[in-house]
């Protein structure tokens, strides 16, 4: 187990937090069928749009083309308790590809704070409702570098395309996905659905979430695209624009967004101060991380 608290720690320091410390930071690693997806927690600034460290591994282990997990491991630096919410994911997570997750909570310093072989042993326990074509899948990097500048709008897309063979939902046959661009290299995802809606991460949600578990958070660019917009481009929902304002007013780096339309050369872009003028904050200054 010392093995995975040492792995984990790095991305303690790469959690989003609000300001330079927090009552509780955790990271976690998600232990897959073919590998290991780790990540820190993300703080927003309206807590709405909190994403738990336990649910990030998650969506980035599927948007990695690997979401069969079997255990998730996490290490907490802080005032650490159980979180109901974070074995809900797991456990609609499980439910949808057919497995058991364990699951532990451990501090930095290596104390069990907690321990179960099965989240659905707990307090929730929902009949399976796995996703139809998820034994199709195949795990595969969703970063790249980019290789021509000039064309890194095009690379985007393809990027985005990607991205959306992984959108984990069931009963439904729309498909997001989307691409962010961050240090010279894309990140590709789909979405991340969950059964009540609020708990959604969309695709480009994910996306970011990748870039950021990568150490590469100074995201410039996002690109968006849906089966469900064949003609036209999609937009942008005005609760990622604010997810995005966060992010951009953070690292003080302008992002650029770029919808793209499913079966033609349709497409959108602008700039996320004009696309979500006089987006909301909190009023306290941003700390630098």
């Amino acid at each position: 187990m010392q093995k995975y608290i040492e792995l984990a720690r790095p991305y303690l320091k790469r959690s989003w937090l609000k300001r330079e410390s927090t009552e509780c930071n955790t990271a976690s690693i998600a232990i897959a069928k073919n590998g290991l997806h780790a990540s820190g927690k993300m703080e927003s600034r309206t807590h709405l749009l909190d994403v738990t460290s336990e649910q990030a591994a998650l969506a980035i282990a599927t948007a990695r083309g690997d979401p069969c997990v079997s255990e998730v491991i996490t290490i907490a630096q802080g005032d650490w308790s159980l979180s109901i919410l974070a074995i809900k994911i797991m456990v609609d997570h499980a439910r949808r590809v057919g497995t058991r997750i364990a699951y532990s909570a451990y501090s930095v310093s290596g104390e069990k704070l907690f321990s179960c072989t099965d989240v659905s042993d707990l307090f929730y326990t929902p009949g399976e409702d796995i996703i139809e074509n998820i034994s199709s899948w195949n795990p595969e990097k969703n970063e790249k570098e980019i290789e021509i500048a000039e064309n890194s709008t095009l690379e985007l897309r393809a990027a985005a395309i990607r991205g959306s063979r992984f959108h984990f939902s069931s009963g439904t046959a729309t498909k997001y996905g989307a691409a962010v661009e961050a240090e010279g290299k894309l990140y590709s995802a789909g979405a991340y659905s969950s059964y009540d809606r609020r708990l959604n991460l969309h695709a480009e949600m994910v996306a970011a979430l990748c870039a950021i578990a990568d150490g590469n958070k100074n995201i410039t660019k996002v690109g968006i695209i849906s089966n469900k917009f064949k003609k036209e481009p999609v937009q942008m929902c005005g609760c990622c624009r604010q997810f995005f304002s966060e992010i951009e007013k953070k690292t003080g780096r302008k992002i650029t967004i770029i919808g793209f339309a499913y079966e033609t050369d349709s497409s959108f872009e602008t700039t996320l101060d004009k696309y979500l003028p006089g987006a909301w904050h909190s009023g306290d200054p941003l700390a630098q991380k």
